[in-house]
């Protein structure tokens, strides 16, 4: 057998490994919403970590500090990590104007933990909330955010995955942007319905919420505190692994934006980033590896079948590969556009799926080899 044919025969297995992986998620996202009944006020520590965000912090403390939650049973903590803007002094800003407001300074404290782990950690110590909610310092959220995350925590419940979005729906949005919105919304709605299946496999710190007791039970981010990311992803592996539930927020009431939007180098080094925790993901949790690797392999094997297929025979196996995988996509891109009303976004599919075999290919590769550089910091 030829090579050609044998990568053609991997791909067809690889496909039909992700057909199942999408059959699965859209399970996922067509089970009903999950009800949630609880009507306590459970003391809430909201924790966000800025580093050089002046541009957006305010607009984010403004958020969190205008909820429907009673001011006295919420804390907002905005930890500064050593910022070269007006970042600390508009944290400062708002603590001297609302009593519920902390602000803190990375010093000296946790030097093992990378990148935003630190600042985080030093947030969750000083934390006195039975449940810790976080977002970015580029995020805003709704008035009712706070209120809509303390309803899912019911007494089994130990962690919340929110919704993220690139902006709001009718936002004008560059194509670009379009782009990025869409592939970010198709991680979110693989979240959401991997994780209606019992099987949480993502979160994103833009909008996350555990139980204090169940971090500190895990050990906060020790384990994983060589990662410069994974504050959210890697840290949901290790709660989830715990002995309570963990649910997806579809209330739009708990959706979070973030109004920055990355330049085609920034996307790539924010995309880089996430990719750089793939083996760390083999020792925390097998199956999700197994699922990015399949990924990774069908998008790989895609693009060298038909560049080296393309004038045999064979080669109408992987464009009917690639029809199904587009097929797959579409039906789950098409429910997470619904299903959190971001139909504005459906239209970049088209271009998205074509770019996206070199995209992952070339993320997945360059995060193994080269190193990336994050909020000006270089890391390896």
């Amino acid at each position: 057998m030829q090579i050609i044919d044998l990568l053609v025969w991997v791909l067809l297995s690889c496909s039909i490994l992700y057909a199942i992986s999408t059959l699965l998620i859209l399970i996922g996202l067509h089970l009903p919403i999950s009800r949630v009944t609880n009507a306590s006020q459970p003391f809430i520590s909201v924790v966000i970590a800025a580093r050089n965000e002046a541009d957006y912090i305010g607009k984010c403390l403004e958020g969190v500090t205008n909820q429907t939650y009673p001011k006295n049973r919420y804390e907002v903590i905005a930890v500064d990590d050593n910022s070269d803007d007006d970042t600390a002094e508009i944290i400062s800003q708002y603590e001297s104007e609302h009593s519920n407001v902390t602000g803190l300074a990375v010093a000296n404290d946790y030097p093992e933990m990378a990148a935003k782990k630190r600042p985080m950690s030093v947030g969750i110590l000083a934390a006195q909330g039975e449940i810790i909610l976080t977002t970015d310092a580029d995020c805003q959220v709704t008035g009712r955010w706070i209120e809509g995350f303390a309803k899912h925590f019911e007494e089994d419940v130990g962690t919340v995955i929110g919704f993220s979005q690139t902006k709001t729906p009718g936002a004008r949005l560059g194509y670009f942007e379009r782009l990025q919105g869409l592939d970010f919304l198709t991680l979110m709605a693989a979240s959401a319905g991997s994780t209606k299946l019992g099987i949480p496999l993502a979160a994103t710190g833009q909008n996350l919420a555990y139980r204090k007791s169940l971090f500190d039970s895990v050990g906060g981010f020790s384990s994983i505190a060589d990662r410069p990311s994974g504050d959210d992803v890697l840290l949901l592996q290790l709660l989830s692994k715990q002995d309570c539930r963990t649910l997806f927020a579809e209330d739009p009431d708990t959706f979070a934006s973030t109004w920055r939007t990355e330049s085609p180098l920034e996307f790539w080094q924010q995309r880089r980033r996430w990719a750089s925790n793939a083996f760390a993901q083999l020792k925390l949790n097998p199956a999700f590896f197994a699922y990015t690797l399949v990924v990774f392999l069908v998008n790989l094997l895609l693009l060298l079948t038909l560049v080296l297929g393309i004038y045999r025979e064979t080669s109408g196996i992987p464009f009917a590969c690639w029809v199904l995988k587009a097929m797959g996509d579409l039906l789950v891109i098409s429910k997470g556009t619904r299903l959190f009303n971001r139909r504005d976004l459906i239209s970049a599919f088209p271009i998205w799926e074509f770019v996206q075999p070199p995209y992952i290919v070339f993320v997945a590769l360059t995060s193994l080899f080269t190193g990336f550089t994050w909020k000006s910091r270089r890391h390896c």
